[in-house]
C-alpha cells in the first residue's frame, strides 16, 4: 500500500483566524447578495431569455427530471453541499421519470461532482483543510489505507456516509485517481440498482 504524508492539525489560532475569515466572507456575501438582489431580479424580470432558463431550471428541480437529477447530484455531490442524493434519486422514480435516464443523469453528475472534490482536495489542500476537520481528513485517510478498495466502495455504497468528503480526503491525501474514479462508479452503480430494485418491488 502506497504511503501518504500525514496530515497536521491546524493550532488554536489558526482554526480561529480561518473561523473569522469565513464568517467575514459569509457576510460579505451576505451583503453583496441583498445589495445586488435588485438588479439581478430586474435584469432577470427584464431579459425574456434569462427569465426562460430560470423557468426551466426551476421546472426541472421541482419535478426531478433527468436534467434535475444531473444538476442536483452535481451540486449536492460537493463536499461542502448537505445533500440526500439518494431520497432525491428515489422521489424521482415515484414521480414517474424514466429509470434509465434519471440513472445515467444522476451518476453523470454525481461523478463528475467527485473529480471536482478530488481537485479541490489535491490543488487547494493547504487552504481547504482550513475550513474542515483535518482530524476527520486523517481518520479518513487512515481508514482507507486500512480497508483499501472495500473501504472505499463501502463508503460509497452506503447513503449516511459522506463519501464526498471522502473524495476530498483522499485528493488531499493523493490516492490514485483512476482506482478512485472505478471503484467509486461500480459502488454507485450498484447503491442506485438497489434502490431502482426497491422502488420495482413496492410499486408492483
Amino acid at each position: 500500500m502506497k504511503q501518504y504524508y500525514s496530515i497536521q492539525e491546524n493550532n488554536p489560532l489558526s482554526k480561529i483566524k480561518a473561523l473569522v475569515y469565513s464568517i467575514i466572507a459569509l457576510i460579505l456575501f451576505l451583503f453583496l447578495a441583498v445589495f445586488f438582489y435588485k438588479f439581478w431580479y430586474n435584469l432577470i424580470q427584464s431579459t425574456p431569455i434569462l427569465q426562460k432558463i430560470i423557468i426551466y431550471l426551476s421546472y426541472n428541480f421541482v419535478n426531478t427530471t433527468p436534467i434535475g437529477l444531473f444538476y442536483e447530484h452535481f451540486i449536492g455531490g460537493i463536499f461542502l453541499v448537505p445533500s440526500a442524493d439518494e431520497l432525491v434519486f428515489y422521489y424521482a422514480l415515484l414521480n414517474g421519470n424514466p429509470v434509465i435516464f434519471s440513472l445515467v443523469a444522476a451518476l453523470i453528475g454525481y461523478m463528475l461532482a467527485q473529480i471536482v472534490n478530488y481537485i479541490i482536495g489535491s490543488q487547494m489542500s493547504s487552504f481547504m483543510l482550513h475550513l474542515v476537520s483535518k482530524k476527520k481528513v486523517y481518520k479518513t485517510k487512515r481508514w482507507v489505507n486500512k480497508y483499501g478498495v472495500y473501504g472505499i466502495f463501502f463508503f460509497n455504497f452506503i447513503p449516511i456516509l459522506p463519501a464526498p468528503l471522502l473524495i476530498f480526503a483522499l485528493g488531499v491525501t493523493k490516492y490514485n485517481f483512476k482506482r478512485l474514479f472505478i471503484i467509486t462508479l461500480i459502488a454507485k452503480v450498484f447503491e442506485y440498482l438497489a434502490l431502482i430494485g426497491l422502488f420495482l418491488l413496492f410499486s408492483a
